[in-house]
């Protein structure tokens, strides 16, 4: 017999810590999952702004995947940092509590290996990593952030994969919008890729905790037509030439409430649909309406039934900018999308994102109106200059993809001003969003573009010195290779493309095999490879 738990009555602690102090946050670590008897067992727990979840699954010898015990609890710590900026003593120890108890359930289902995020609210909490450190100390969980881009990532796959025979993203445009109780995420997704994605602070109850209580309908319903729809007008931006699409994809737990409550219809187990007129209903019949009376109507928790009406707020503000006639929803969750991704890990697989990443980052160069033939002709020498030095510099696929999203955007500075345009990218790029792209990851995309011409990494430098000194030892390679495959297109000619690399013990030859004058190059290259001969020791020839 398969031994259960009901969590949800989990008292609050009294315990007062004044402790503010702010830690290193680690770097996350690869889950590695161990199979006993044929099975694979492992845990994973969702640690939102309003609730805490975690499911037990196992996966079989013929794949097939089962989830064994699912238990959630609600937790404060959303209301804490959406209304003083961090998470309170008492919620630590709450949150402590709740995540032993899940960790005695898992040992008793010999679930050892655990995968376990938290999100928006833990994201913005001023002392986030203290919080991840005494939760570690208490339960002996480790807590990794779910970044935004990183959450986008995980749950457009999800929803690609649930949606693949129905509604395949692959072969249409659709505008998917993640609804959350303490953030909204908005994806295009266009010819089959994904083009731009956006994070606003914009959460079904967090506009509750944020005005204050008691807040009426109309004053959140106030807030989101003003904000949401600024949102959505710069959305339909981007729409070549004003071509709406078709497709109209929502998820996340409000909305999964939504259709749970008023009964959308299911077109396949995992996938239920609403028309524009059912919405319109769903929407009346709770616009206005209080929390409490909702609650007592359809038999919801108070939390459920205050995010109703924000919800469908939301919901129609989107639905407009598309030519959708009806909401698709995947009844998918953040703990669906984790188990997604460790069976890829599991089973070997490539990163299934990686051309939407590449796809985003044209989208933001076409947005600053780059050169888009220069940025290709900087990309396809930067990455052949970086699989043949692979042996030298000895960084791996993320830091390639880096160095491939720099070589495109470097330029885009110049949508400011040409002068100094390589500061003027840095800063484009990193305040920038790319989805699959962590803002650590951002940051560095964006030092190596900022260096691509002019001068050299400094101590002075303030965005050179924030980083790891692993990571500028990193932007010191990728720098010097993006200044040679800069130079090589130096006349902007883009004829010099399909480059052969090799390199000795002295110097690395570029053949290019053209059939015109290569002067101005040559002396580009040798003018901007100062950087390049500091980091590898070699002279930059091209032949």
């Amino acid at each position: 017999m398969i031994w259960k738990t009901n969590l949800r009555d989990v008292p609050y602690p009294y315990l007062h810590d004044n402790s503010v102090n702010r830690l290193i946050r680690k770097p996350q670590s690869p889950m590695k999952i161990k199979k006993q008897d044929g099975k694979t067992l492992f845990s994973v727990i969702d640690l939102g702004s309003h609730s805490v979840r975690m499911e037990i699954v196992q996966i079989s010898a013929d794949g097939k995947c089962e989830v064994l015990e699912n238990v959630s609890n609600p937790i404060p710590i959303g209301r804490d940092v959406f209304t003083k900026g961090k998470i309170s003593p008492d919620s630590v120890r709450l949150v402590g509590k709740i995540l032993n108890d899940y960790r005695k359930i898992m040992k008793d289902y010999g679930a050892e290996d655990c995968r376990a995020v938290a999100t928006s609210a833990v994201r913005e909490a001023t002392n986030r990593d203290l919080f991840i450190e005494r939760i570690e100390h208490i339960c002996g969980i480790r807590l990794d952030i779910l970044e935004a881009s990183e959450e986008v990532r995980l749950t457009y796959l999800s929803v690609k994969d649930t949606l693949e025979k129905k509604y395949p993203l692959s072969k249409q445009d659709a505008v998917i919008c993640m609804i959350g109780t303490g953030s909204t995420h908005m994806i295009l997704v266009q010819n089959g890729r994904v083009r731009s994605s956006e994070t606003f602070r914009i959460g079904t109850l967090r506009l509750y905790e944020e005005i204050g209580q008691p807040a009426s309908g109309k004053k959140v319903k106030d807030i989101i037509d003003t904000f949401v729809g600024c949102v959505v007008d710069d959305v339909t931006k981007n729409y070549p030439k004003g071509q709406k699409p078709p497709l109209f994809i929502a998820v996340g737990a409000p909305v999964r409430a939504l259709m749970n409550t008023f009964s959308g219809d299911k077109e396949e187990p995992k996938i239920l649909t609403v028309s524009r007129k059912n919405l319109e209903t769903m929407h009346s019949s709770v616009a206005g309406v209080p929390s409490e009376k909702l609650a007592e109507t359809y038999r919801l928790s108070d939390m459920i039934a205050q995010s109703l009406e924000p919800c469908c707020d939301i919901l129609e503000h989107f639905i407009q900018i598309t030519d959708a006639q009806k909401l698709v929803v995947p009844m998918i969750t953040t703990r669906d999308a984790l188990i997604d991704e460790i069976l890829r890990d599991f089973a070997g697989k490539e990163d299934p994102f990686m051309q939407d990443i590449i796809s985003s980052v044209e989208f933001l160069g076409e947005k600053f109106r780059y050169d888009a033939e220069h940025g290709k002709c900087a990309k396809e020498a930067a990455l052949s200059i970086f699989d043949a030095l692979q042996p030298l510099h000895g960084i791996g696929k993320r830091g390639r993809m880096m160095l491939e999203a720099a070589a495109i955007l470097h330029d885009i500075g110049q949508y400011v001003n040409n002068r100094q345009h390589h500061k003027h990218s840095y800063y484009l790029i990193s305040n920038s969003q790319l989805p699959g792209i962590s803002p650590d990851e951002l940051e560095e995309v964006a030092v190596i573009a900022r260096y691509h011409r002019r001068g050299l990494p400094k101590d002075s430098h303030v965005e050179y010195m924030g980083l790891s000194p692993e990571k500028r030892v990193e932007v010191n390679k990728l720098a010097g290779i993006l200044r040679i495959a800069d130079a090589l297109d130096r006349s902007n000619s883009h004829k010099i493309r399909n480059v052969k690399v090799s390199y000795d013990d002295e110097k690395l030859t570029i053949a290019t095999h053209a059939s015109f004058e290569l002067t101005l190059e040559r002396m580009e290259v040798k003018n901007k490879g100062d950087l390049f001969t500091d980091v590898f020791g070699l002279r930059a020839v091209v032949e």
